[in-house]
């Protein structure tokens, strides 16, 4: 055997594989019967009685009441103008609203002194 009558046998092969294939599906797919109108309407037959829907007040809802808002305490200034921290250990909750935590992060009173996890 040569390329030549190898690559025409391998073209014929796939030829006929592809041919039967083709034909097995044209075979398998079904027609729809001629009867059957193709508008895409769909009917649905419902025997359902009309309610009388009526319009109801709706009660007035209950607001909680706003808590007062807690005020930040601010570090000592020192003699240049300047807010000074503590040097004692810092210990923090972090129970400090969004607002609060901008208005601290503003004013440099935000120490991290753990490295960040990744």
């Amino acid at each position: 055997m040569n390329w030549t009558t190898f690559l025409l046998t391998l073209t014929l092969a796939y030829a006929a594989y592809y041919g039967l294939n083709l034909l097995f599906d044209l075979l398998i797919t079904r027609k729809p019967p001629a009867s059957q109108d193709n508008d895409e309407i769909l009917f649905f037959e419902e025997h359902t009685e009309p309610q009388l829907i009526d319009y109801q007040e709706e009660p007035e809802p209950v607001v909680p009441p706003e808590p007062e808002p807690r005020e930040v305490p601010q570090p000592p200034v020192g003699k240049n103008g300047q807010q000074n921290i503590a040097s004692a250990i810092i210990h923090a909750t972090g129970a400090v609203g969004l607002k609060q935590l901008f208005s601290l992060a503003k004013g440099d009173l935000i120490e991290h002194t753990r490295a960040i996890p990744y």
